[in-house]
């Protein structure tokens, strides 16, 4: 199942300020409230969540002129420490994405030595951007229609993606294990 929020208007004014005036990303943002809303709801001081990186710190020549996904999914691991500020953290937090990204190289399957999965809950922070057509015939190919279908194979998975000065947070769950009520009070956490 789904459920979907946005942030819009003056809250992602002020979102966008705020990352601007203290040098983070809205991804080290939203990838710290997210383990924040993990760590209250599950009462724990450690939080573990699969997080999508782009893979392009791969040593390919002319990576960034190429196309195709080079995206893996490594384990970001924060411990919640209730001395720290919010915004330690999420620097915190930034500072610990750029570290895994280094290690984009790595397969999923090489960490996990038992039969167990290392995380529960995936964060996908989606930010390519979106071919818009100039309306000219100089265009090079134009998209009509464009349906997406992602399936997850977690219990959770947090989808977030902005564009046009908003962002729009889908969270996928898995129906039989929690209510909608469960997930609403998540999402407005």
């Amino acid at each position: 199942k789904e459920e979907s929020i946005k942030v819009a208007g003056v809250s992602y004014k002020k979102l966008k300020e705020s990352s601007y005036n203290y040098n983070i990303t809205i991804n080290a943002v939203l990838v710290y409230a997210w383990h924040k809303l993990l760590s209250v709801y599950g009462n724990t001081k450690t939080t573990v969540v699969g997080t999508v990186i782009s893979g392009r710190n791969l040593a390919i020549d002319n990576i960034e002129k190429s196309v195709g996904l080079y995206i893996n999914t490594l384990p970001l691991i924060i411990k919640h420490d209730a001395a720290q500020t919010i915004l330690d953290a999420i620097i915190n937090v930034q500072s610990n994405i750029i570290k895994i990204n280094h290690y984009s190289n790595i397969r999923l399957a090489s960490l996990q030595t038992e039969v167990r999965r290392l995380f529960d809950s995936l964060f996908i922070y989606e930010n390519h951007p979106v071919f818009v057509s100039n309306g000219t015939n100089s265009d090079k190919f134009k998209i009509n229609s464009l349906k997406i279908i992602e399936e997850l194979d977690y219990p959770l998975g947090l989808i977030v993606h902005e564009q046009n000065n908003e962002i729009t947070i889908n969270l996928k769950y898995a129906g039989e294990l929690f209510t909608p009520t469960t997930i609403n009070n998540l999402l407005s956490g």
